[in-house]
C-alpha cells in the first residue's frame, strides 16, 4: 500500500513541476541556489550524472562573479536576465520559501523548491526532516499512529496543526504551513501555558543562548534556575559570550541529553545541525561528548519544572532519560517534533505513554517544515 501511494504522490509532484524531467533528461540547464553546502554536493552529484548544471546563484554580493567548484556564481538579476531558460533548484530547507519568493520577485519563474527536490531526488538533496516522510505517513503503522494521536490533543488548534502538517508531508503545499503558523513565541506560547516565577528550566539544545534570551524576556527575569545543555563546542563558546550576569541561577554545561549518562560520539561544527552520530565510522568533524540522562542529573537536585528539548532528533532518547521526572514531578514539556517526519506522531505517543495525565498541545512557528513543538502541560496548570 505505502509503495503504491508513494509512487502516486511522486507522479503528482512531477506533474506539478514538469521541468524536473527536462532537467534530468538534459533538455534544460539548471542553476543551484544558494551557493552553499547542499548546493555544492548536489551539483557534483548531478554533473556526474550528466545533468547540465551551468552555475550557482546566491544573494550574497561578495560571491557574484566568483567561481565555486569550477562553476560561476550569479546574482538573482543575472539569472533572470541572462539565463531565462535555466531551471533554478533551491538547495536550502530552512530558507526555501524566502529564496523562492525572492527569485520570483527578480523575475525568475522557473524554480523548483527544495522539498520537491528531496522527494524526487533524495540522494542529491538529502534532508533529515523530509527523509522517508512519504513512507512514514502512508505506511499502515504510520496511519494507525496518526489516527491515535489525532484524538490526544487538548484543543482544536492543535488538532488542526496536526492535520495540516500530516497533509503537508503528503502534498508539500506550503500554504498549509502558512495557514497554521503561530505568531506566539516558540517554546513559551501564551496560548498554551504561562511561565511561573520560580521555574527550574532545562534547555536541551541551548545552541548559542538564543532560547535563554527568549525565556528571560518571557518571564520578565523571574525564575529560579536555568540549566543550559549544549554539546557543540562552537555553539557553547558563543553561548558563554552571549549570556552572562545571572550568577548561580544560570548553569551552562558542555553536554548533551540522552537516555543514559555517559560518553557518545557527536557530529559537531554544523551549527544548527550538530547531532549525535549514528554512524559506526566517525567523520572528521566527530568528537566525544558527555551526555546526561535527566533522571541521573537531577537525582540530588531540585527537579525541573519545565523541560525544553530541541536536540536534532534525539528527543525520544532524552524523554526516556527523564521518564522518572516526568512520571513523578510532571514538568511542563516543550518538545520539537519535526527533526524526523515520524516524530510528529511518535513523540506525542511517547509522552502520553510516560505520563497519560498530561494535556498535549501542538503548535507550528515557521513557513518551513521545522519548528513544530509538542507541549505537555500537567493537570495542575
Amino acid at each position: 500500500m505505502a509503495t503504491n501511494e508513494v509512487n502516486r504522490i511522486h507522479s503528482i509532484l512531477r506533474t506539478r513541476f514538469p521541468a524536473f524531467a527536462e532537467v534530468m533528461s538534459r533538455q534544460r540547464p539548471a542553476i543551484l541556489y544558494p551557493a552553499a553546502r547542499m548546493a555544492r554536493a548536489g551539483a557534483a552529484h548531478l554533473r556526474a550524472s550528466g545533468v547540465r548544471i551551468i552555475g550557482f546563484g546566491d544573494s550574497n554580493p561578495s560571491l557574484w562573479g566568483s567561481e565555486i567548484d569550477g562553476l560561476p556564481v550569479w546574482s538573482p538579476s543575472e539569472i533572470s536576465e541572462d539565463h531565462r531558460d535555466a531551471e533554478v533548484l533551491v538547495a536550502s530547507s530552512i530558507h526555501d520559501s524566502v529564496i523562492r519568493e525572492a527569485l520570483e520577485r527578480h523575475g525568475c519563474t522557473h524554480v523548483i523548491p527544495m522539498p520537491i527536490l528531496n522527494y524526487l531526488l533524495p540522494e542529491c538533496f538529502p534532508c533529515r526532516e523530509y527523509s522517508g516522510a512519504l513512507e512514514a505517513v502512508t505506511s499502515l503503522a504510520g496511519i494507525a499512529m496518526i489516527e491515535a494521536v489525532g484524538h490526544m490533543f487538548a484543543d482544536d488548534a492543535s488538532r488542526r496543526v496536526f492535520e495540516e502538517k500530516v497533509q503537508y508531508l503528503q502534498t508539500l503545499e506550503k500554504w498549509r504551513l502558512d495557514a497554521i503558523r503561530s505568531s506566539q513565541a516558540i517554546y513559551f506560547d501564551r496560548e498554551v501555558m504561562a511561565l511561573r516565577p520560580d521555574e527550574v528550566f532545562v534547555d536541551g539544545g541551548a545552541f548559542d543562548g538564543d532560547t535563554f534570551e527568549q525565556f528571560r524576556s518571557a518571564c520578565n527575569g523571574r525564575f529560579n534556575t536555568y540549566y543550559a545543555f549544549e554539546p557543540d563546542p562552537g555553539n557553547f563558546a558563543r553561548m558563554q559570550q552571549r549570556i552572562r550576569g545571572e550568577g548561580k541561577r544560570l548553569v551552562i554545561l558542555p553536554a548533551g541529553l540522552a537516555d543514559r549518562s555517559g560518553l557518545l560520539t557527536f557530529e559537531c561544527g554544523a551549527s544548527y545541525d550538530s547531532h549525535l552520530s549514528k554512524s559506526s565510522v566517525p567523520s572528521p568533524t566527530a568528537t566525544t561528548i558527555q551526555v546526561h540522562a535527566l533522571d541521573d542529573f537531577f537525582a540530588h537536585l531540585p527537579p525541573p519544572s519545565f523541560i525544553k528539548l530541541d536536540i536534532e532528533g534525539a528527543e525520544a532518547q532524552a524523554l526516556s532519560g527523564a521518564k522518572g521526572l516526568i512520571a513523578r514531578h510532571q514538568p511542563t514539556l516543550a518538545v520539537s517534533v519535526y527533526h524526523n517526519p515520524s516524530d510528529l506522531w511518535e513523540l506525542p505517543l511517547l509522552i502520553h505513554e510516560l505520563n497519560p495525565r498530561y494535556r498535549l498541545y501542538l503548535r507550528h512557528y515557521t513557513r518551513e517544515i521545522d519548528d513544530t513543538v509538542c507541549y505537555a502541560v500537567p493537570p495542575s496548570y
